[in-house]
């Protein structure tokens, strides 16, 4: 039955594949043509000045070799697209008729420059990887592979350099380099140079031959420009300096985006959390200096929510006090820029934090996370989000089954796996269709948890008022067997969903990101994660099996201050997500007594609300007690 319903399948599927892969093939042949095509351009404007000088060719060999990159650029013309095919060949032809002029090298390095424009203008967009080797891991490729020609500092003075002709690059030497697109240098280290002794490093992995481009790419720059204005990432990869400066782009944002090509990838990517927090920030500075104080702050909500409480699981595998400084600071700056006359503090604020925020980013960059760091995150993300609901559930499934209602059990089933399904739902809509911002996100946590903490706060009363075994059995017969109907089955269902609920959307978020973090040691994660759910499978067994034995009166007074210390935890947690949201205050607290386990946090609204919880418990408790002790007398 099953082979006879696959084999279709996968013949279908093997057609399918075969047929994509062949149109695959020759769209990737083209594209490494055009490459190629690029590359050669950029070479013979970067280098006919070693040939020709004054209208004289002062280094025959150079020059043989420039007619004959000229005649290959003309060949490749005839794959290029067919919207620039046209005026590319009659851009080649004045190519080749300069070098047969022996005309200026300026004249030629303007051509091979509109030459190259015009490719990639009809090119599709480059694909990039979105990380980069580490800066520590760079540096020992270039002195393995390269600094053996290039020299150790990349001048073209290496041991090996000797009798070499062409000489290898001087990457330091700016003249050469200003007319050195990021691209063409990807393509020479990935594909080599023919005629020349620079070899092919296709054995490197993409981020690997990346990470080399920028490195080298950037030795002739200066490392301490500052510059408000960042180059786009596709211009600075794809055209040479001089081009850049052409298009009104300063020399300032050149030699700042080509010393900080890192900020571009990794934990400093656009789309990085930790980028996402300081771009924020940034906004939220500017805002504030524009006198706009409600956006500055909804700015300054976002620079955490949608930023860099994604990394903070990835970040406290490795610098747990950077976490909890930056978490304690970013709290501290939404309470401030909201109001006028504070710009001063607001800016020293913002700084301190972008400080904080670029350690962060070159801790999480610097190496991967250890194996056993991936998989205690993963663990910990797990454990610390699923433990409260698992015990919320399986506090509801006991108290049913002791009840004698085990029908009831497929209404909370019902409840969290439709929860599960939900809260992947939410996510797979947030990540593909519809931005769901971080405040929302917080918005539906701690709303759903506020809601769970007082329906449960209710069944936790309700049971101690049982605690007796006598009162419980006579409730059995006379109220769970009438009263005990589908609309409150239903609502057992709707806590069991409130509670898992509230906590997959952001699970998922977090793994996320930590995957980002572990690159290629997903496998960590797994097994984290599969750690994890044994854990959880086995606190539900021991739940399962031993509140079965216990006498009647000890599993109620047992599930009861399992259920409200459950209320205590998800009162303290909703109150936090709603305060990170800015539905509520937040008043530091003078002292760190933060245990997001137990849902404590370092306010006065969350203690203070922990704190009427734990009065209102005891004086509904001590009620109880002199009621009994009235009806005894």
């Amino acid at each position: 039955m099953f082979s006879r319903f696959f084999f279709p399948i996968a013949l279908i599927g093997t057609l399918l594949f075969s047929g994509q892969a062949l149109a695959s093939s020759s769209a990737d042949t083209q594209s490494s043509d055009m490459r190629q095509l690029l590359q050669l351009a950029e070479y013979v404007g970067v280098d006919y000045s070693e040939a020709v000088a004054n209208g004289e060719v002062i280094n025959p060999d150079e020059y043989s070799e420039m007619t004959e990159f000229a005649g290959l650029i003309g060949e490749k013309t005839e794959q290029a697209p067919q919207a620039v095919q046209a005026e590319m060949r009659q851009l080649v032809n004045k190519l080749k008729q300069l070098i047969h002029d022996k005309a200026d090298p300026e004249a030629v390095v303007t051509l091979t420059s509109e030459l190259r424009n015009t490719l990639l203008s009809a090119l599709p967009k480059l694909s990039l990887p979105s990380k980069l080797a580490s800066e520590k891991h760079v540096e020992q490729l270039f002195q393995q592979n390269c600094s053996a020609c290039h020299g150790a500092a990349g001048q073209g003075d290496g041991p090996g350099a000797t009798g070499l002709e062409p000489a290898p690059t001087n990457f330091t030497d700016r003249e050469r380099a200003n007319n050195r697109s990021l691209l063409g240098l990807f393509d020479a280290v990935s594909d080599g140079i023919d005629g020349t002794a620079m070899a092919s490093f296709s054995h490197l992995s993409e981020e690997e031959r990346w990470a080399l481009t920028f490195y080298v790419g950037s030795l002739a720059f200066n490392d301490s420009a500052d510059s408000e204005q960042k180059v786009a990432l596709s211009e600075l990869i794809n055209y040479s300096p001089n081009t850049l400066l052409q298009r009104g782009i300063s020399s300032n944002a050149i030699d700042y985006s080509r010393t900080h090509a890192r900020d571009y990838f990794s934990e400093s990517s656009v789309n990085s959390p930790i980028a996402i927090a300081r771009t924020t920030l940034g906004q939220a500075l500017k805002a504030y200096q524009q006198d706009n104080y409600s956006e500055a702050k909804r700015l300054a909500i976002s620079a955490y929510l949608d930023g860099f409480e994604l990394a903070e699981n990835s970040l406290n595998a490795k610098a747990p006090e950077l976490m909890r400084t930056i978490e304690r600071d970013m709290m501290a700056l939404r309470g401030v820029i909201s109001k006028p006359g504070k710009l001063q503090q607001v800016e020293q604020m913002t700084a301190k934090l972008q400080q904080e925020l670029d350690v962060a980013a070159n801790t999480l960059s610097e190496d991967k996370l250890s194996e056993s760091a991936l998989f205690a995150a993963s663990a910990v993300i797990l454990l610390r989000e699923g433990l409260e609901a698992l015990l919320i559930v399986l506090a509801i499934g006991t108290v049913l089954a002791r009840s004698g209602r085990k029908d009831g059990l497929r209404y909370v089933h019902a409840g969290w796996i439709t929860a599960l399904i939900a809260g992947v739902g939410t996510w797979l809509v947030a990540e593909y269709f519809i931005s769901i911002s971080g405040a929302s996100r917080e918005i539906i946590e701690g709303g759903a948890a506020l809601l769970a903490a007082v329906i449960l706060f209710y069944v936790g009363y309700w049971m101690h008022s049982k605690t007796q075994s006598q009162q419980w059995q006579r409730f059995i017969q006379e109220k769970v067997q009438t009263q005990l109907k589908q609309g409150a089955l239903w609502g057992l269902a709707g806590l069991a969903f409130l509670a898992v609920y509230r906590e997959v959307f952001e699970t998922v978020l977090f793994y996320q990101s930590l995957l980002l973090q572990a690159q290629d040691n997903g496998s960590s994660v797994a097994y984290g994660f599969v750690f994890g759910l044994v854990v959880l499978a086995v606190v539900a067994w021991a739940v399962i099996k031993y509140s079965v034995k216990l006498p009647m009166n000890t599993f109620f007074k047992f599930t009861t201050y399992i259920i409200l210390a459950l209320v205590f935890v998800l009162l303290g947690k909703g109150v936090s997500a709603l305060q990170e949201a800015a539905w509520f205050s937040h008043t530091a607290f003078p002292v760190d007594v933060t245990f997001d386990w137990l849902g404590i946090y370092a306010s006065w609204e969350t203690l203070g609300a922990q704190l009427v919880y734990l009065i209102l418990v005891m004086a509904l408790f001590k009620r109880q007690v002199s009621s009994k002790l009235n009806k005894v007398v």
